[in-house]
């Protein structure tokens, strides 16, 4: 079994890597440490994986999410963020996804958000140090986008998370929010807009004779307006008031 383990673990397929990490850790044997850190990669890809192991393996979780940001690169870690299954365990997955909130990069930090967001609603045990460090790293990422909150990259879900973690007394994040009613609203834009039968859009009428149906009488249209929903807004605002 370990053999077949490591054999995942040093292999071109990432996902069965990652796969491959969490039930090394299970069979809590000190030697496999030593053993990973001899192999030598075949590439950076595979780098990373063994790096990630080794860490993992020698110096437990706080070592892993000690270490985050110096491991690999930020699209590798993107990919890790969204192969971070149940296997993981709900303790280990939590950490790795609040210490990924530190990403520089917006992209990488919202796959951090949905991975954390995640694991705290597959497994409400998430406790007050955590729901803390969720809180106040998600403000600092909004703060870099002060004058252009719209401008973070899913927005939407960093409001959510704070519906999840923040309570009534974080007046500054309940004051943060707040700031984001001038670019709330709803979120898509939906119309109906009646046809002339004798100007119908090029091709409607061909294509309705064609396949035997009646012609088009309406055209209806569904645009994204570009605005944060109010709804996540004022739901996230509601928990978070409700919240001791």
């Amino acid at each position: 079994m370990v053999e077949k383990l490591l054999t995942k673990l040093r292999g071109k397929n990432e996902r069965a890597a990652y796969g491959a990490i969490p039930q090394l850790l299970k069979l809590d044997d000190g030697s496999l440490a030593a053993l990973v850190a001899s192999y030598k990669p075949k590439d950076e890809q595979r780098r990373f994986q063994l790096d990630l192991a080794r860490i993992a393996l020698a110096e437990g979780i706080g070592g892993l999410t000690k270490q985050w940001l110096r491991i690999g690169t930020e699209e590798q870690r993107r990919v890790l963020l969204q192969e971070l299954g149940p296997q993981w365990g709900h303790a280990w997955r939590m950490e790795i996804a609040i210490a990924a909130l530190e990403e520089p990069n917006d992209k990488v930090r919202g796959y951090a958000v949905l991975c954390t967001k995640d694991a705290i609603e597959a497994n409400s045990a998430v406790n007050a140090d955590q729901r803390a460090r969720i809180t106040h790293a998600l403000v600092r990422a909004m703060a870099r986008h002060h004058e252009r909150p719209l401008e973070l990259f899913w927005l939407e879900k960093y409001v959510e998370l704070l519906g999840l973690t923040a309570s009534a007394s974080d007046e500054l994040v309940i004051a943060r929010l707040e700031r984001l009613r001038p670019f709330a609203g709803a979120s898509r834009r939906t119309g109906v807009e009646k046809l002339d039968p004798d100007n119908l859009p090029f091709g409607s009428r061909e294509v309705a004779e064609k396949k035997g149906l009646p012609l088009p009488v309406a055209r209806v249209w569904d645009v994204g307006t570009g605005l944060l929903e109010i709804e996540v807004l004022e739901t996230a605002l509601k928990r978070i008031r409700a919240r001791a």
